[in-house]
Protein backbone atom coordinates (compact mmCIF):
# COMPACT_ATOMS: atom_id res chain seq x y z
CA UNK A 1 0.00 0.00 0.00
CA UNK A 2 1.03 3.62 -0.68
CA UNK A 3 -0.16 6.54 1.13
CA UNK A 4 0.48 9.80 -0.19
CA UNK A 5 -0.88 12.83 1.89
CA UNK A 6 -0.41 16.90 1.41
CA UNK A 7 -0.48 20.03 3.46
CA UNK A 8 -3.84 20.73 5.02
CA UNK A 9 -5.72 23.46 3.04
CA UNK A 10 -4.10 22.28 -0.26
CA UNK A 11 -6.21 21.65 -3.33
CA UNK A 12 -6.79 17.59 -3.94
CA UNK A 13 -4.32 16.40 -6.75
CA UNK A 14 -4.58 16.90 -9.84
CA UNK A 15 -5.38 14.03 -12.13
CA UNK A 16 -1.92 14.00 -13.64
CA UNK A 17 -0.30 13.94 -10.55
CA UNK A 18 -2.71 10.91 -9.47
CA UNK A 19 -2.21 9.16 -12.65
CA UNK A 20 1.80 9.51 -12.34
CA UNK A 21 1.24 8.35 -8.40
CA UNK A 22 -0.38 4.95 -9.92
CA UNK A 23 2.19 4.34 -12.22
CA UNK A 24 4.69 4.99 -9.39
CA UNK A 25 2.43 2.49 -7.61
CA UNK A 26 2.75 -0.39 -10.12
CA UNK A 27 6.22 0.04 -10.70
CA UNK A 28 7.02 -0.73 -6.99
CA UNK A 29 4.47 -3.42 -6.62
CA UNK A 30 6.25 -5.00 -10.03
CA UNK A 31 9.88 -4.58 -8.63
CA UNK A 32 8.77 -6.03 -4.89
CA UNK A 33 6.99 -9.27 -6.91
CA UNK A 34 10.30 -9.76 -9.31
CA UNK A 35 12.28 -9.61 -6.28
CA UNK A 36 10.24 -12.17 -4.25
CA UNK A 37 10.63 -14.32 -7.27
CA UNK A 38 14.32 -13.92 -7.45
CA UNK A 39 14.43 -14.56 -3.56
CA UNK A 40 12.56 -17.78 -4.19
CA UNK A 41 14.46 -19.09 -6.96
CA UNK A 42 17.89 -18.62 -4.79
CA UNK A 43 15.64 -20.55 -1.74
CA UNK A 44 15.74 -23.29 -4.25
CA UNK A 45 18.93 -23.47 -5.56
CA UNK A 46 20.23 -23.09 -1.59
CA UNK A 47 17.95 -26.32 -1.12
CA UNK A 48 19.21 -27.92 -4.08
CA UNK A 49 23.56 -27.50 -3.05
CA UNK A 50 22.05 -29.01 0.09
CA UNK A 51 20.35 -32.06 -1.13
CA UNK A 52 23.62 -32.47 -2.84
CA UNK A 53 26.30 -32.11 -0.21
CA UNK A 54 24.12 -34.00 2.07
CA UNK A 55 24.32 -36.63 -0.53
CA UNK A 56 27.76 -36.54 -1.32
CA UNK A 57 28.91 -36.88 2.15
CA UNK A 58 26.84 -40.01 3.23
CA UNK A 59 27.78 -41.60 -0.50
CA UNK A 60 31.34 -40.55 -0.70
CA UNK A 61 32.81 -39.50 2.91
CA UNK A 62 30.24 -41.52 5.50
CA UNK A 63 31.07 -44.98 3.02
CA UNK A 64 34.69 -44.41 2.55
CA UNK A 65 35.14 -43.65 6.58
CA UNK A 66 33.28 -47.26 6.93
CA UNK A 67 35.30 -49.06 5.26
CA UNK A 68 38.55 -47.32 6.95
CA UNK A 69 37.27 -48.31 9.83
CA UNK A 70 36.57 -52.09 9.00
CA UNK A 71 39.54 -52.54 7.64
CA UNK A 72 41.51 -51.04 10.35
CA UNK A 73 39.34 -53.64 12.71
CA UNK A 74 40.32 -56.73 10.49
CA UNK A 75 43.66 -55.58 11.30
CA UNK A 76 43.46 -55.82 14.70
CA UNK A 77 43.75 -59.41 15.49
CA UNK A 78 47.84 -59.04 14.48
CA UNK A 79 48.53 -56.68 16.83
CA UNK A 80 47.78 -59.44 19.67
CA UNK A 81 51.34 -59.31 20.65
CA UNK A 82 52.03 -55.37 20.92
CA UNK A 83 48.87 -54.05 22.51
CA UNK A 84 50.33 -50.35 22.45
CA UNK A 85 50.11 -50.48 18.71
CA UNK A 86 46.45 -51.98 19.26
CA UNK A 87 45.39 -49.59 21.35
CA UNK A 88 46.34 -46.92 18.83
CA UNK A 89 44.45 -48.51 16.13
CA UNK A 90 41.38 -48.73 18.42
CA UNK A 91 41.41 -44.97 19.37
CA UNK A 92 41.75 -44.38 15.14
CA UNK A 93 38.52 -46.40 14.85
CA UNK A 94 36.71 -44.87 17.83
CA UNK A 95 37.48 -41.61 15.87
CA UNK A 96 36.46 -42.63 12.36
CA UNK A 97 33.01 -43.59 14.57
CA UNK A 98 32.86 -40.12 16.02
CA UNK A 99 33.56 -38.77 12.90
CA UNK A 100 30.75 -40.37 11.14
CA UNK A 101 28.73 -39.30 13.61
CA UNK A 102 29.42 -35.56 13.03
CA UNK A 103 29.04 -35.84 9.43
CA UNK A 104 25.41 -37.73 9.99
CA UNK A 105 24.08 -34.65 11.80
CA UNK A 106 25.43 -32.06 9.83
CA UNK A 107 23.41 -33.81 7.10
CA UNK A 108 20.68 -33.38 8.90
CA UNK A 109 20.79 -30.32 10.00
CA UNK A 110 21.55 -29.19 6.40
CA UNK A 111 18.26 -31.19 5.00
CA UNK A 112 15.90 -30.71 7.93
CA UNK A 113 13.02 -28.65 8.14
CA UNK A 114 9.78 -28.52 10.13
CA UNK A 115 6.30 -28.63 7.98
CA UNK A 116 5.63 -25.27 8.71
CA UNK A 117 8.90 -24.33 6.97
CA UNK A 118 10.91 -23.52 10.33
CA UNK A 119 14.08 -24.41 11.21
CA UNK A 120 14.51 -27.64 13.42
CA UNK A 121 16.50 -27.31 16.66
CA UNK A 122 19.73 -28.90 14.70
CA UNK A 123 19.45 -26.36 12.61
CA UNK A 124 18.72 -23.35 14.93
CA UNK A 125 22.23 -24.62 16.66
CA UNK A 126 24.01 -24.83 13.41
CA UNK A 127 23.15 -21.24 13.08
CA UNK A 128 23.65 -19.85 16.36
CA UNK A 129 27.00 -21.26 16.39
CA UNK A 130 27.75 -19.64 13.42
CA UNK A 131 26.60 -16.16 14.22
CA UNK A 132 29.27 -16.68 17.55
CA UNK A 133 31.95 -16.98 14.65
CA UNK A 134 32.66 -13.09 14.06
CA UNK A 135 32.45 -12.70 17.91
CA UNK A 136 34.70 -15.20 18.75
CA UNK A 137 36.91 -14.59 15.53
CA UNK A 138 36.55 -18.52 15.17
CA UNK A 139 34.15 -20.77 14.44
CA UNK A 140 32.69 -23.16 17.28
CA UNK A 141 32.91 -26.63 16.74
CA UNK A 142 29.92 -28.12 17.02
CA UNK A 143 28.65 -31.99 17.78
CA UNK A 144 25.05 -33.29 17.66
CA UNK A 145 24.06 -36.70 19.13
CA UNK A 146 20.47 -37.94 19.76
CA UNK A 147 16.60 -37.24 18.49
CA UNK A 148 17.14 -33.35 19.28
CA UNK A 149 13.96 -32.19 16.37
CA UNK A 150 12.23 -35.30 17.52
CA UNK A 151 12.17 -35.46 21.73
CA UNK A 152 13.01 -31.65 21.83
CA UNK A 153 9.78 -29.74 22.63
CA UNK A 154 10.13 -26.50 21.60
CA UNK A 155 9.56 -23.99 24.55
CA UNK A 156 12.80 -26.45 25.81
CA UNK A 157 14.56 -25.73 22.57
CA UNK A 158 13.78 -21.81 22.89
CA UNK A 159 15.64 -22.77 26.45
CA UNK A 160 18.27 -24.30 25.43
CA UNK A 161 19.54 -21.73 22.01
CA UNK A 162 19.26 -18.94 24.80
CA UNK A 163 21.62 -21.05 27.12
CA UNK A 164 23.93 -21.16 24.04
CA UNK A 165 23.88 -18.01 22.92
CA UNK A 166 24.78 -16.49 26.53
CA UNK A 167 27.56 -19.34 26.71
CA UNK A 168 29.31 -18.40 24.04
CA UNK A 169 28.89 -14.69 24.38
CA UNK A 170 30.74 -15.23 27.89
CA UNK A 171 33.52 -17.30 25.78
CA UNK A 172 34.05 -14.57 24.10
CA UNK A 173 33.90 -11.64 26.35
CA UNK A 174 35.92 -13.32 29.33
CA UNK A 175 37.47 -16.41 28.53
CA UNK A 176 39.80 -15.30 25.59
CA UNK A 177 39.15 -18.14 24.15
CA UNK A 178 41.17 -19.62 21.13
CA UNK A 179 39.01 -22.37 20.70
CA UNK A 180 35.11 -23.76 21.80
CA UNK A 181 33.46 -27.00 21.31
CA UNK A 182 29.62 -27.41 21.45
CA UNK A 183 27.99 -30.28 22.23
CA UNK A 184 24.54 -30.76 22.18
CA UNK A 185 22.66 -34.48 23.07
CA UNK A 186 19.28 -35.58 23.74
CA UNK A 187 19.61 -39.21 25.33
CA UNK A 188 15.65 -40.38 25.20
CA UNK A 189 15.27 -39.02 29.12
CA UNK A 190 17.48 -35.82 29.55
CA UNK A 191 18.87 -33.00 26.89
CA UNK A 192 22.52 -32.01 27.71
CA UNK A 193 24.21 -28.71 26.16
CA UNK A 194 28.36 -28.67 26.86
CA UNK A 195 30.36 -26.21 25.73
CA UNK A 196 34.03 -26.16 26.39
CA UNK A 197 36.73 -23.39 26.01
CA UNK A 198 40.71 -23.35 26.37
CA UNK A 199 40.53 -19.80 27.61
CA UNK A 200 40.99 -18.20 30.90
CA UNK A 201 39.29 -20.27 32.97
CA UNK A 202 36.47 -18.68 36.06
CA UNK A 203 37.90 -15.53 37.62
CA UNK A 204 37.43 -15.95 41.37
CA UNK A 205 37.92 -11.70 42.04
CA UNK A 206 34.55 -11.46 39.65
CA UNK A 207 31.89 -12.02 42.30
CA UNK A 208 29.13 -11.21 39.51
CA UNK A 209 27.68 -13.43 37.28
CA UNK A 210 24.46 -12.07 36.17
CA UNK A 211 25.00 -14.22 32.83
CA UNK A 212 25.53 -17.28 34.72
CA UNK A 213 22.62 -16.38 37.09
CA UNK A 214 20.79 -16.99 34.70
CA UNK A 215 22.12 -19.99 32.64
CA UNK A 216 21.00 -21.42 36.45
CA UNK A 217 17.50 -19.82 36.56
CA UNK A 218 16.99 -21.46 33.00
CA UNK A 219 18.19 -25.05 34.53
CA UNK A 220 16.16 -24.86 37.54
CA UNK A 221 12.74 -23.56 35.75
CA UNK A 222 13.19 -27.13 33.95
CA UNK A 223 14.23 -29.21 36.54
CA UNK A 224 17.73 -29.33 35.60
CA UNK A 225 20.80 -28.27 36.71
CA UNK A 226 24.11 -26.11 35.50
CA UNK A 227 27.91 -27.10 35.74
CA UNK A 228 31.22 -25.25 35.40
CA UNK A 229 34.43 -27.17 35.91
CA UNK A 230 37.93 -26.03 35.12
CA UNK A 231 39.31 -27.77 32.03
CA UNK A 232 42.87 -28.96 32.23
CA UNK A 233 45.41 -27.50 31.31
CA UNK A 234 43.21 -24.49 30.57
CA UNK A 235 39.69 -23.25 30.11
CA UNK A 236 35.99 -24.05 31.42
CA UNK A 237 33.25 -26.84 30.58
CA UNK A 238 29.79 -25.56 31.10
CA UNK A 239 27.08 -28.47 31.37
CA UNK A 240 23.63 -27.09 31.37
CA UNK A 241 21.03 -30.39 32.00
CA UNK A 242 17.58 -30.82 31.95
CA UNK A 243 14.86 -33.36 31.97
CA UNK A 244 12.50 -34.31 28.85
CA UNK A 245 9.13 -34.66 29.23
CA UNK A 246 8.25 -38.48 28.94
CA UNK A 247 5.72 -38.74 25.47
CA UNK A 248 4.70 -41.09 22.43
CA UNK A 249 7.68 -39.75 21.02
Amino acid sequence: MLQVSGPPGRPAFADAAVTMIAGFANHAALALEIAEHRRGAEQLLLLGDRDRIARDLHDLAIQRLFASGMSLQSVLTQFADRPQAAERIERVVDDLDETVKVIRSTIYALGLRDADGEAGLRARLVAETGRACAVLGFCPALRMTGLLDTLVPDDIADQLIAVLREALANAARHAQATAVDVAAEAPVTQLRLRVTDDGSGIDPTRTRRSGLANLHARATELGGTLTLTPRRPTGTTLEWTVPLPAGDG
